[in-house]
């Protein structure tokens, strides 16, 4: 059932209501005015069943994912927030200041979970229509790059990974009531100790022989599971099972290997930059439009496996088309995106030599289109810094798009705010020019 924040408008004779002493122009306040709050509840309230106790109300739920993003605060600070900060009751719907969060943090997970990938594409296709008639008009000429959203996982080395075999394993054996001949719990503690600084002269063999000898070990471990589990519980635990294997057996040239137990999508992406060689992630692509003024994303998607560059255009482009939303004429983009001349009908802007034929007027215009890319580059630094996408901390697949339409869903908001503020700033020179002109007269 779902449940219903409290009516509007109904007074009570002990408590003022929120609006009746909040800034009515603050940019929380004028962006949930902004925002059609029923549109949200008639797309997810299909998702919900019509017996049982109430849930949390949706516009409270979606305000919550809104403003964890907005402030960069986590499922489990957001409510240390929300208790003491008037403007986020007021933009979930409150109308009495609340001294207690209305509903534990878990509560993010099963909603997330409940809507799932395509409903947080609705609530990040909703903040790109929220801009109105200027999408469109911006639309022509567009900005798309890629970027790494790291995973919240541990640098991976193949000592690490095997230690952490051999937990499981052990674990594995405990849960199904399996006598183990040996654990090995003290020597691959040590074992992964003198792995350390491994690349040092006098420590590399040493280092060898306990990497060696880790591999070994989860091997052995691994094996006695197998011949003494029954048919029932090697059913049980075939997944994890062929995955521990898969990480035992890989080899340094191998592709597709794993990285982090907990999250096997984990990509290793090469990104050529001085201070980080490697980033341990997924690759996430993103347009945004390339007109002067504000820039919104209009569309975002994250892959995991490892694409071309030129390959992340064409999703892109579907996904604005699902959207509703008109394509670009051109899009420009970097090095990367070379050997794609024009996709849907979008001609692909990349630097290059100009023609013999072009004259001193179009170099110049093409040149300034792929110096405009660059502008690109500062959205995707704010969107891993302020915007919850450095690190993507939810669990399982979806949760890399899950976090990338919530990152760019809370930039697009942003900019919304920015605007509300400034027209009503200009309404308010406005009135006032125009009284001191009427005074004048």
């Amino acid at each position: 059932m779902i449940g219903k924040l409290p009516e509007k408008g109904q007074r009570d004779l002990f408590r003022p209501m929120l609006k009746d002493f909040i800034d009515s122009k603050h940019e929380l306040v004028l962006l949930a005015d902004k925002i059609d709050w029923e549109y949200f509840e008639n797309e997810f309230s299909p998702l919900y069943s019509e017996k049982g106790a109430p849930s949390v109300p949706i516009r409270l739920m979606v305000g919550c994912l809104m403003l964890k993003h907005l402030y960069n605060l986590g499922d489990e600070r957001i409510p240390e927030f929300w208790v003491r900060d008037v403007y986020f009751q007021y933009f979930c719907g409150g109308e009495f200041f609340e001294h207690k969060f209305p509903f534990d943090p878990s509560d993010f997970v099963h909603f997330r979970n409940r809507v799932g990938k395509e409903g947080t594409g609705k609530i990040f296709a909703y903040s790109v229509h929220l801009h109105g008639k200027e999408v469109p008009r911006q639309s022509k000429f567009v900005l798309s790059d890629t970027t790494v959203q790291e995973n919240n996982t541990t640098f991976p080395t193949d000592a690490k990974l095997c230690k952490k075999v051999i937990d499981k394993c052990n674990k594995i054996a405990e849960e199904s009531g399996i006598k183990q001949r040996q654990r090995y719990t003290r020597e691959s503690k040590q074992l992964v100790r003198d792995t350390y600084n491994g690349k040092h002269p006098k420590r590399a063999k040493k280092a060898g022989k306990a990497k060696r000898r880790l591999k070994t070990i989860a091997g052995a471990l691994l094996r006695e599971l197998e011949r003494k589990m029954s048919d029932e519980q090697k059913a049980l635990y075939r997944k994890e099972l062929s995955l521990y294997k898969r990480v035992i057996n890989q080899q340094k040239d191998d592709k597709d290997k794993i990285y982090s137990l907990h999250k096997p999508f984990t990509r290793c992406i090469s990104k050529g930059k001085t201070h980080k060689q490697y980033e341990f992630g997924n690759k996430v692509g993103l347009i945004t439009t390339g007109k002067r003024g504000r820039k919104v994303i209009t569309a975002i998607k994250a892959f995991l496996d490892t694409p071309y560059d030129g390959d992340t255009i064409d999703p892109l482009l579907e996904q604005m088309q699902q959207n509703k939303l008109k394509l670009p004429q051109e899009l420009a983009y970097d090095r990367g995106g070379k050997g794609r001349k024009q996709i849907k009908g979008v001609t692909i802007i990349t630097p290059d030599k100009p023609k013999a034929s072009d004259t001193v007027y179009q170099k110049r215009c093409k040149r300034n289109k792929c110096r405009a890319r660059a502008a690109i580059e500062p959205i995707i630094g704010h969107l891993k810094k302020d915007f919850r996408m450095e690190q993507n901390y939810l669990w399982g697949e979806k949760g890399i798009q899950i976090n990338a339409f919530m990152a760019a869903t809370a930039w697009n908001l942003k900019k919304m705010m920015e605007k509300l503020v400034r027209e009503f700033l200009d309404f308010v020179l406005r009135i006032f020019f125009k009284q001191r002109l009427q005074l004048a007269t």
